[in-house]
């Protein structure tokens, strides 16, 4: 190739450092205005509104009783906990019912069936939504551990912003060897297209949601149509998100982690199929995984490879051209770059060591897996979630059959 277009190449890199080191302005800007903090004194006008908090729970008999404890402890007291027992085949629906003995504002709703064209979690939600009472619905998991001020933290942040429709990204802890290995990398792909939020500026909120907490406006829930509208959809937070965008609803997507703490998965399977759903669901479109694998092998190893390459030539005695210095100049600023973004990032979202040094050796593993999300979108091959298996087109499931 001539040099010419060698020149383009490099100034093309160029850009990929600089987008690098513009992440630390992006990341600086995220914990100055996106990082949330719990109140200490709540205002007793901001504790006024009625909240209805929501939990889907299948065969969950291991942490329902202390999720609920923890919302149970929230200084907050007008609260209303639904708990959706969906089809569980453990104690979950008795750990409810005993402690709804002796708090009578939650309640334990029994499904036993799941309807054609549902996914459960949605389907339970929705059911669970009918039976709210509240101003707004707070839609969580049984596996997250609540701050005592985590919903008076928020009510104070909807009304001062009119807010409709607000998600939070909790503290991710981290336990196992591929935990610290995956999740972070993991996660480094989503952030490519969820960039970090501006609070400030509420109408370029991202159009994602973690349904690990989700907060809507009943009168909003109702007017995007609610989980009814997104019955097949894996990934039901991101699609209300979609549909609350365009909506032009008020939306703010923040950072939790002082707030509250969850633990997403404990082995390699449990992280490849949780992570399956989440890239299917939150990408969806060919080109926006194709382009994740493309920018995972471009912007994670390029250093790499560039300085094997002039090694390579140095060894072989080749000269440095200033086209050779260049590439050096560039690597040699990408790789500090990419290392301190990546432990400012997984330092703020992640907490038990996380591998940073290893991130760039997990990302190849991303991007295989990537292809193979790429592969189920096209209708090639099925997703197990549960005891279900899924055909999929696009982010929605279009089929599926019980195995065991």
């Amino acid at each position: 190739m001539p040099d010419g277009a060698w020149w383009a190449v490099l100034a093309f890199y160029g850009l990929v450092v600089l987008r690098w080191l513009w992440a630390h302005v992006e990341l600086t800007r995220a914990v100055r205005v996106a990082l949330l903090s719990p109140v200490a004194d709540p205002d007793p006008h901001d504790l006024g509104v009625r909240l209805s908090v929501i939990i889907a729970a299948h065969d969950e008999e291991e942490t329902i009783g202390r999720c609920l404890r923890r919302v149970l402890a929230q200084n907050y007291p007008d609260l209303q906990i639904i708990v959706a027992n969906d089809r569980s085949s453990d104690d979950t629906g008795q750990i409810v019912r005993e402690l709804a003995r002796t708090h009578p504002n939650v309640c334990c709703i029994d499904i036993d069936e799941l309807p054609p064209g549902w996914l459960g979690k949605t389907h339970a939600l929705s059911i669970a939504a009918k039976h709210a009472t509240g101003e707004y619905l707070v839609f969580t998991d049984s596996d997250v551990d609540w701050h005592p001020a985590m919903l008076a933290t928020v009510v104070k942040l909807i009304r001062r912003e009119r807010l409709d429709f607000l998600s939070l990204w909790p503290k991710v802890v981290l336990k196992s060897f591929w935990e610290r290995f995956l999740l972070p990398a993991c996660g480094s792909v989503l952030s490519l297209w969820f960039s970090h939020p501006r609070p400030d500026r509420i109408e370029s909120t991202p159009a994602f949601a973690n349904g690990q907490f989700l907060v809507i406006r009943r009168e909003a829930y109702e007017q995007i149509g609610g989980h009814a509208a997104v019955p097949d959809e894996m990934a039901e937070d991101v699609a209300l998100a979609l549909r609350a965008q365009a909506a032009g609803l008020r939306r703010y997507l923040g950072v939790g982690r002082d707030l509250f703490q969850t633990r997403m998965y404990e082995n390699l399977r449990q992280i490849e199929r949780g992570w399956t759903r989440i890239f299917i669901g939150s990408l969806g479109a060919r080109w926006k995984l194709v382009a994740s694998i493309l920018t995972v092998l471009l912007g994670y190893w390029t250093p790499f490879v560039v300085a094997g390459v002039l090694v390579a030539r140095a060894v072989g005695g080749g000269g440095f051209e200033p086209l050779h210095w260049g590439w050096l100049v560039a690597a040699a600023v990408h790789l500090p770059a990419m290392y301190s973004v990546m432990y400012r990032h997984f330092a703020l979202t992640y907490e038990g060591r996380p591998h940073v040094l290893l991130a760039p050796l997990a990302l190849v593993g991303v991007a295989v897996l990537l292809v193979y999300c790429l592969l189920l979108i096209s209708g090639v091959g099925s997703i197990r979630w549960g005891n279900v298996r899924y055909q999929l087109s696009g982010s929605r499931a279009v089929s599926s059959r019980v195995v065991s």
